[in-house]
């Protein structure tokens, strides 16, 4: 059995009380978030506006701002419970309405676009195992790991709210190498952490997704799930070209990634693609630049990969070239960076 997201590429745009939770701890730090707002391109009256959408941009630039200024390599696990159903809405209703847990996570994944992720989720089951996973759609920078960390617990706080007790894993399976904040995995999972994995996931009995849920009431759950089928075409008139363009970017070995390869898989031309990138203020050569550089950060922050595999990754020709972009971008080079200097 296999349930998985689907969005169309370039159609990612979140409503902006999914950075309540963050908001809130800035607020708690006595940090200046109407600085941080206006830094990243937000006005300051989106707040108390429920239905203003964020640009991916907008998203990623404020939370990378929010974490540099926290300095909390953990929040992902510390605010990923804050995401639990009621702040979902009209989706936490369907979900919770849901008959049991395969059928809350097909409304969840089929209606993804109304939760604030930038991953592609998987659920699917090997000899008795449940197990699911999530891997980024687009290149995330500083915000990476964040938001690897943030996904798991809130699915994980997901599931167990709509059945309503704890969900008893087998294990959780992190990408990156076992960072500092280790601990802060066990407290919360409370299974073993396998870290440096070849997945991001978790895992749980499969007998858990028959279960009925707490508050399952199937005629309600076709209604709630109506309404966010409404919601969601919303959601996707706001997609730009550029976050398409994106995308590809990240699917592609950077080796590969010319306009040329793009143009081909979209079925167009290099010339339409200048175009449509012209009219929405931004170049093929700008995103390349800017996707190069968040993937770095991702590296560096978030694997052990040397410097000379990362560049070779990015499609420098050798390390020092890779270097001198990072430096420039920065101020700093890439191992210092590693190190936090």
């Amino acid at each position: 059995m296999l349930l998985e997201t689907r969005t169309r590429p370039g159609n990612v745009r979140h409503l902006i009380y999914g950075l309540n939770p963050l908001i809130t701890l800035l607020k708690q730090h006595q940090a200046d978030v109407d600085a941080l707002l206006g830094t990243s391109r937000i006005p300051a009256t989106a707040l108390g506006d429920p239905d203003y959408m964020l640009t991916p941009a907008q998203e990623l630039r404020f939370t990378e701002l929010a974490l540099a200024q926290l300095g909390q390599p953990d929040l992902g696990i510390r605010l990923g419970p804050r995401y639990h159903l009621s702040a979902y809405g009209m989706l936490g209703l369907a979900v919770m309405t849901s008959s049991n847990l395969i059928e809350a996570f097909r409304v969840l994944f089929h209606n993804i676009l109304m939760t604030w992720t930038y991953m592609h989720w998987t659920l699917r089951t090997e000899h008795g195992i449940a197990i699911i996973a999530l891997e980024k759609q687009r290149d995330l920078g500083g915000c990476h790991q964040y938001m690897i960390d943030r996904g798991l617990v809130a699915a994980y706080t997901i599931a167990a709210e709509a059945l309503g007790k704890a969900l008893p894993l087998h294990a959780v399976n992190v990408t990156q190498p076992q960072p500092d904040y280790a601990g802060a995995y066990d407290e919360f999972f409370n299974c073993p952490v396998n870290f440096s994995a070849p997945a991001n996931d978790f895992r749980f009995d499969e007998s858990y997704l028959y279960e009925p849920l707490l508050q399952s009431e199937t005629a309600s759950a076709r209604v709630f799930a109506a309404q966010c089928e409404r919601i969601c075409a919303e959601l996707e008139r706001g997609g730009s070209f550029a976050e398409l363009i994106r995308q590809h970017l990240v699917q592609l070995p950077h080796q590969l990634a010319s306009l040329e390869t793009i143009a081909e898989r979209l079925c167009t031309t290099p010339r339409t693609i200048q175009r449509k990138l012209a009219s929405e203020d931004t170049s093929f050569k700008e995103l390349v630049e800017d996707v190069r550089k968040n993937l770095s950060f991702e590296y560096l922050q978030s694997t052990a990969l040397s410097v000379e595999e990362i560049a070779l990754r990015l499609g420098y020709s050798d390390a020092p070239s890779f270097s001198h972009a990072f430096k420039r971008w920065t101020g700093v080079s890439p191992r210092d960076a590693r190190r936090g200097e």
